[in-house]
């Protein structure tokens, strides 16, 4: 594949689906070099520009696919993201070196259990070493480079995990905690909408200028870009010449394992162990164990039962001994061989010996070898052998078409007349994407990367799929800017009108409660007059949404005086203002049989203990380590 014949030219990651951290991979800059290529040091660690760069490009992706339509492209490139990331990364190195020095370690069995736990490790729900080594290359590691990683990764972990399985709440915590957590509250609430009316009086042009002036942030157009590329895809290759028969005969029988499937058996067996290092004595009276119970099961006796009786393979007795279907190439070449001379005529085997002990062999069922003819696998080999072809002059203009751009990388006219193909345009789009090809995330990364955007270079090979590629250039750059007033007097009009109609139902919340406290007045009879409603809440817990949930977050910020009468407000709803009156409070307390609640509150006190002692750990990690911050060199 493309991604095989290219290596050098393609920078892939895949593996952010892993719940593994990697906080450092990419390799060294080619225009920077030494100190000038440095965003920190950390003791005597360095963080080069390069690691930065990666890391916080992996982060934006994450971000992005995690927040979708809500991602903040212009948010993401702040110098302050920038800057809280490499303080992570600070952290992360300083946690790294602290963990290092207490000698933490690993067993290697809780490491391998972890590795098998890995969901991108497994296939449907299990553990697939052919899966976990294909991860890896794919990312040009070795398995020992991979364990050493997981490895330092479980061992810095293990002080934060520390902390949080050594944190506890008090008696008295607890108390308070659930007298807060669990608290009652009586109010009524009268709530007041913004009015808005359909002939409403038009906005000064006054103000509409100066809300465009003070607002202009809210009113920038998004950054975009205009991209085109090339697209190389082996389903545009021509077909070539089918082969003749002789060559697909050729291949047929080269592959005959593909085409026709061997027989296989189905068996039990009954295992007396005895390890190849004891004495000839041990090894003879195994020996004899086993053709007496071979001699029972001719006679007659059940062979299930007699492996859940005498068998010393746990994983298979509890089963009869049950094997399931076994193929050529699975078990050890004596038991294979004992397995395939056994007929449903005479189906027990005496005792046969492998690296284990001695077996009993039960045969239970052949499923006889089957599949393909010649004729019937021709169309399945010519497919392959066109597959084949156009996937070998794939590579070989992939090939060409990366020298080519790489003698000019500022453009794609060269190349695109040499090979024959079309440039086409997408865009404009936006870090968020577009339609089409810019709908592929990593496109868009790679539009908006310092080589392509910055730079103006072409980029690398993009791979979209296997045997298919784009290599793209910023054709036109549409940086972010403050809209035209007129292209946003619609939006503006309608948010001071927004703001008016808010700003007159805080007024009317207000009149009310002025009329309140001022003549001592009936609520009921003081919202009637104006046309409102009052809402009665009792016993409202923190968790309710009645009769609006901003409503409640604000009556329970309120206090009640010493001498317990009733407080009245105004605050914000969820649309508009809410006069509110508060009426008692009750402090929350345990019910008898509310065991579960009581862990659950505890869990949450010691979580945010173990919070408070990592955050003050980290704090004080920093201040003994020598960090040096390159701020500069974030932009």
């Amino acid at each position: 594949s493309i991604r095989e014949s290219l290596t050098g030219f393609l920078a892939v990651f895949i593996l952010g689906i892993l719940i593994i951290h990697f906080a450092f991979v990419g390799v060294n800059s080619y225009f920077q070099t030494g100190a000038e290529n440095l965003v920190a040091r950390v003791n005597d660690t360095e963080i080069t520009v390069t690691e930065f760069t990666q890391s916080f490009s992996n982060y934006r992706r994450r971000m992005q696919s995690i927040m979708g339509a809500n991602f903040d492209p212009v948010a993401f490139e702040s110098l302050v993201t920038r800057r809280q990331h490499l303080d992570s990364l600070v952290d992360e190195e300083v946690l790294s070196q602290a963990a290092g020095g207490l000698d933490l370690e690993i067993d290697d069995a809780r490491l391998a259990r972890q590795i098998m736990e890995t969901p991108a490790f497994q296939l449907d729900g299990e553990f697939s070493q052919e899966v976990y080594l294909a991860r890896l290359t794919s990312q040009n590691l070795t398995v020992q480079q991979f364990e050493r990683q997981m490895r330092d990764q479980y061992i810095m972990s293990q002080l934060p995990s520390g902390l949080m399985a050594s944190s506890f709440g008090t008696n008295s915590e607890l108390q308070a905690f659930v007298s807060l957590q669990d608290q009652e509250r009586d109010f009524s609430t009268v709530i007041v909408a913004p009015k808005t009316t359909e002939n409403e009086t038009p906005v000064d042009e006054t103000a509409i200028q100066a809300y465009y002036e003070d607002n202009q942030s809210s009113f920038q157009s998004e950054e975009k870009v205009t991209i085109e590329y090339v697209e190389l895809n082996v389903t545009d290759i021509p077909a070539v010449t089918d082969p003749d028969d002789d060559f697909l005969r050729g291949r047929f029988e080269q592959q005959k394992g593909r085409f026709v499937s061997p027989e296989e058996r189905q068996v039990s067996h009954i295992l007396i162990e005895v390890s190849a290092s004891e004495d000839e004595a041990v090894k003879t009276t195994a020996q004899q164990k086993a053709q007496d119970i071979a001699d029972r099961a001719r006679a007659g006796e059940d062979f299930a039962a007699l492996a859940e009786e005498l068998s010393d393979d746990i994983g298979s007795a509890e089963f009869g001994g049950d094997l399931g279907w076994l193929e050529p190439g699975v078990m050890s070449d004596s038991f294979e061989t004992a397995m395939f001379e056994l007929t449903m005529d005479s189906p027990i085997s005496d005792p046969v010996q492998t690296g284990f002990g001695w077996h009993v062999i039960q045969l239970r069922d052949i499923r006889p070898s089957e599949g393909m003819s010649f004729e019937e696998a021709r169309s399945v080999l010519i497919q392959e052998h066109r597959e084949e072809e156009a996937e070998r002059e794939f590579i070989d203009k992939a090939d060409q078409l990366v020298d080519l751009i790489y003698e000019d990388p500022t453009t794609l006219d060269a190349a695109a007349l040499d090979l024959g193909l079309v440039i086409r345009q997408a865009g404009p789009f936006s870090r968020t994407g577009g339609e089409g090809l810019a709908a592929n995330p990593e496109v868009v990364d790679v539009a908006f990367s310092e080589l392509v955007l910055i730079q103006g270079s072409v980029s690398d090979p993009i791979d979209l799929s296997d045997n298919h590629l784009v290599m793209i250039r910023v054709l036109e750059h549409l940086p972010v800017a403050v809209q035209p007033i007129d292209e946003v007097r619609d939006r503006i009009v309608a948010e001071i009108r927004q703001a008016d109609a808010l700003e007159a139902a805080k007024q009317e919340a207000e009149a009310m409660l002025a009329e309140l406290d001022s003549e001592g007045g009936d609520l009921e009879a003081i919202a009637a007059d104006r046309g409102y409603e009052v809402v009665d809440t009792e016993s409202a817990t923190r968790r309710n949404f009645v009769p609006d949930r901003t409503v409640v977050s604000e009556v329970f910020k309120l206090d009640l005086p010493e001498d317990g009468s009733p407080v009245s407000a105004v605050v914000e709803a969820g649309n508009g203002y809410a006069l509110v009156v508060l009426r008692s409070i009750t402090p929350g307390s345990f019910e008898p049989g509310q065991a579960v609640n009581e862990q659950q509150y505890r869990r949450q006190i010691s979580n945010a203990a173990a919070t408070l002692e990592f955050t003050g750990l980290m704090k004080q990690l920093r201040q003994n380590a020598n960090v040096e911050i390159f701020e500069e060199r974030l932009r």
